[in-house]
């Protein structure tokens, strides 16, 4: 074997290892709580509940995804994970956050000000 098709070989495999670490990485979270949760907004919720699970599975690894999501929410200090998800969804925004409302007011300004300017240049035109 040449050394080109060794490291060809072996490079397949470290590629196959590390995918199948990410996916029971990525998997070790039941889709239902996965999908709850966003993943910019609530790194430190998905972090805490990764570990979380892994150790769960390294010691059940047959545990259903909802045991699983049971287990977090306990975690999380809730009773099953319809508590959680009940508090979760309530404590949503329904209107969007701070941030897009101050975008919208300072794009409104904007857009008043230029129909301002317009209407009275048309005015000072017609002059």
């Amino acid at each position: 074997m040449s050394a080109a098709a060794f490291a060809k070989k072996s490079l397949a495999l470290d590629g196959a290892a590390e995918a199948q670490t990410h996916q029971s990485y990525e998997d070790a979270i039941p889709h239902i709580v996965r999908a709850e949760l966003n993943a910019y907004a609530d790194r430190e919720v998905l972090a805490r509940m990764r570990h979380l699970a892994r150790k769960k599975r390294m010691r059940e690894p047959n545990i259903t995804d909802e045991e699983m999501a049971d287990y977090l929410a306990l975690a999380e200090g809730y009773r099953n994970f319809e508590e959680w998800l009940r508090v979760r969804r309530a404590q949503t925004v329904p209107f969007g956050s701070s941030g897009s409302l101050k975008w919208l007011a300072g794009i409104l300004a904007v857009v008043g000000l230029l129909t301002a300017g317009l209407v009275a240049a048309i005015a000072v035109s017609a002059l």
